[in-house]
């Protein structure tokens, strides 16, 4: 029986790509760098702040540039990320249908967690009943650190939960977990990738997800 339903934030719940993206170039641009299209950060998200911004630096760029670009991206994202953030069709239903049911939804992501926890609250309220985002000291997903903490906080255990997500890395967080994955092909990997993952399923709109339950 599933209690409890854990989703990723980026490119499953919200799209964020152009509040991320511009927040990417202003900081690149700080220091002088090139700018990214909004196709190339769509491949370098996925795996945190940290490696985006790695990803985006020119190749040789050293430590104290790469420090500096990430900490300019986080002041440019916590100011910004209203400004073009919205849901995807459906998921607002999908959360409704899932709190009607007596299923708590909660999101685990790579987001630093201030920022995961006020977009939470602002977009979706009280049908997200818990947020783990990136926090200092512990490992970023696909770690299962942060799964655990959301499952311990809802009371409920991996085989009782289901991970939804839209990445490889949401594929092997669900499994380093023991939670089954659902994944969703509307968000920041093609499902052709999303074909070479293991997970139960792919879905392509939020409201398949209830097969699942």
């Amino acid at each position: 029986m599933i209690r409890a339903v854990l989703f990723d934030l980026d490119g499953t719940l919200l799209y964020t790509l152009p509040d991320m993206a511009a927040a990417l170039n202003a900081a690149l641009a700080s220091r002088g760098f090139p700018a990214r299209t909004l196709s190339e950060v769509r491949g370098f998200v996925g795996n945190g702040v940290r490696k985006l911004v790695e990803r985006a630096c020119p190749p040789g760029t050293d430590e104290a540039a790469r420090e500096a670009v990430y900490r300019e991206y986080e002041r440019r994202y916590a100011a910004h990320w209203r400004d073009s953030t919205a849901p995807y069709p459906g998921i607002p239903e999908l959360l409704g249908a899932l709190r009607r049911r007596g299923i708590a939804a909660a999101t685990v992501t790579n987001k630093a967690h201030g920022d995961a926890a006020a977009m939470m609250e602002h977009f979706f309220g009280p049908l997200i009943a818990h947020t783990e985002g990136k926090k200092d000291g512990r490992p970023t997903k696909p770690g299962p650190e942060s799964a655990f903490a959301a499952l311990a906080a809802l009371g409920v255990s991996p085989g009782e939960a289901l991970y939804v997500g839209d990445s490889g890395v949401d594929a092997q967080t669900g499994e380093n977990a023991g939670m089954d994955t659902v994944l969703v092909s509307w968000g920041y990997w093609d499902e052709e990738r999303l074909q070479s993952c293991r997970a139960r399923g792919i879905i392509h709109t939020p409201a398949e997800l209830l097969d699942y339950l």
